[in-house]
């Protein structure tokens, strides 16, 4: 007569295969948290890294060669002085940029647009950022602002494309009226989602912002927001008679041999444009509450 019956040994066959089973899934379960525990970096390091600082010695621009084709597109009459280099501000309008040939003609310097109001990523500007810097371009990257959508919103898609760089020039934040947003909020309000921007922008890459802005804008509401940051001007056949200028552009149908049609072309002072776009330790935002209504 055998030990057991065949139905004892089939449940305790089945009985083995269920434990059998919890051992694997126990084994599995074990080898999985390891192998997430090494890959997942550790929480008190991540909660500990230090916030970025901008070293803001790491920004250098070249010097433009004596003599380079660029140099064609100041006006009659202007030489660059010591301080002075000469660049480009480009988009994806300018399309694909031979940006070798670019750096052959004297650029010293770009800034290249990253975004557009809120959910606008320039399509070229990952293409145009890395073809500048691999060839030698001091690139920054700007922001179009738009009041079609919350300040602080643009500056995390901002961000989000151009995340703080110590190489690179301060970010520029564009102020006109020219894109597909057609909203004029008051300007307390404009002002606002300004301020929105800045501070989250400024925050992160511990720089001030440079500034341009249109003449439309700045009769519309105003220049507020370049009070304290270095200021990018617009001024056709001399330099802006503002004497504190970081960055002039004097044309807007510029000739340099790697882009397509005519360029924008710039002038930097770098050393006042590092020295205004500084955040000295212990600065926090600079706001602008709304005015007080006048009496009577």
């Amino acid at each position: 007569m055998p030990r057991f019956t065949r139905e004892q040994v089939r449940r305790r066959q089945r009985i083995a295969l269920a434990v059998l089973a919890v051992l694997i899934l126990v084994v599995v379960g074990s080898c999985t948290r390891l192998l997430i525990g090494a890959l997942r970096p550790d929480d008190d390091a991540a909660t500990s890294r230090a916030p970025f600082t901008a070293d803001d010695a790491a920004m250098s621009v070249a010097a433009v060669p004596e003599g380079a084709p660029a140099l064609a597109n100041l006006p009659e009459g202007i030489e660059l002085a010591s301080d002075e280099v000469i660049g480009i501000d480009v988009s994806s309008h300018q399309d694909a940029i031979d940006w070798p040939q670019v750096a052959g003609e004297g650029i010293s310097f770009a800034y290249i647009k990253a975004t557009e109001g809120s959910g606008y990523t320039d399509p070229r500007f990952a293409e145009n950022w890395s073809g500048a810097r691999e060839a030698g371009i001091t690139a920054g990257a700007y922001h179009y602002f738009t009041l079609c959508s919350p300040g602080a919103e643009q500056a995390v898609d901002f961000l989000a494309a151009a995340p703080p760089d110590d190489s690179a020039l301060p970010p520029a934040l564009d102020l006109e009226f020219d894109g597909a947003c057609d909203e004029r909020p008051e300007a307390d309000h404009a002002q606002q989602e300004i301020d929105a921007f800045t501070a989250v922008v400024e925050e992160a890459w511990g720089r001030r912002l440079l500034i341009y802005s249109s003449a439309e804008w700045r009769e519309h509401y105003g220049l507020p927001v370049q009070d304290g940051r270095p200021d990018w001007l617009f001024s056709e056949g001399e330099r802006p008679a503002q004497a504190d200028w970081a960055v002039w552009q004097f044309r807007f149908d510029g000739t340099v041999a790697g882009v397509g049609g005519g360029v924008d072309i710039d002038v930097a002072r770098i050393e006042i444009l590092r020295d205004l776009a500084a955040i000295e330790e212990g600065e926090g935002a600079i706001t602008h509450p709304p005015e007080e209504p006048a009496a009577g």
